[in-house]
């Protein structure tokens, strides 16, 4: 921990900086998935993958439990906007009040569906970022796949992020390995 003190006739000590558990595992998973998204999306032709970005730290967890949550409830909440900002799109076209149709829509959906996750709102964010893309659209092919593109930048980001959480658990237990093997080696000498 760090601390910083004021000195004077009132002595006053603050904390600064106090890591949390499993802070270095947040940072290297988002820092080498940001890294595996940014540099290999556009070999695919995606060229700026922001969204895949911002569902991998999303999704990020060191525990596989919370992570195939985090990522079933992003999957949800992706296709749920998805589809509703598609079936807007047609009917209304790529405009504001089709926006906010969509996102009324799918926070009704959200509501009534029981055992919706409960980070609903990643919902109508899709709607949002699906139909801002399709504003730049010149037609409704256009601006459908330009949503579509948004839509697997997510399922890619949270791909990869679940895909690091399983990696993350292998290491884990090959160091367990290791330091059990070790604690049994040095209690037979």
């Amino acid at each position: 921990m760090i601390f910083f003190a004021i000195h004077g006739n009132n002595r006053m000590v603050f904390e600064l900086i106090s890591p949390k558990k499993n802070a270095l595992v947040y940072i290297i998973k988002i820092l080498c998935g940001s890294l595996i998204l940014w540099y290999g999306l556009p070999l695919l032709g995606f060229e700026e993958p922001y969204w895949a970005m911002i569902s991998l730290i999303i999704v990020t967890e060191p525990d596989m439990n919370l992570a195939r949550a985090n990522f079933k409830a992003r999957l949800i909440n992706t296709l749920t906007g998805c589809v509703v900002a598609c079936i807007s799109l047609l009917i209304f076209g790529a405009t504001f009040h089709a926006m906010l149709i969509a996102m009324i829509v799918t926070v009704a959906i959200a509501m009534l569906w029981q055992n919706y996750p409960s980070n609903w709102r990643l919902g109508p964010i899709t709607v949002v970022i699906l139909l801002s893309a399709a504003f730049s659209g010149t037609g409704v092919n256009e601006e459908l796949h330009l949503a579509l593109l948004r839509v697997t930048e997510v399922i890619v980001g949270s791909i990869v992020a679940l895909l690091q959480g399983a990696v993350y658990v292998q290491v884990q237990k090959l160091t367990e390995r290791r330091t059990d093997a070790n604690g049994k080696a040095n209690e037979k000498l």
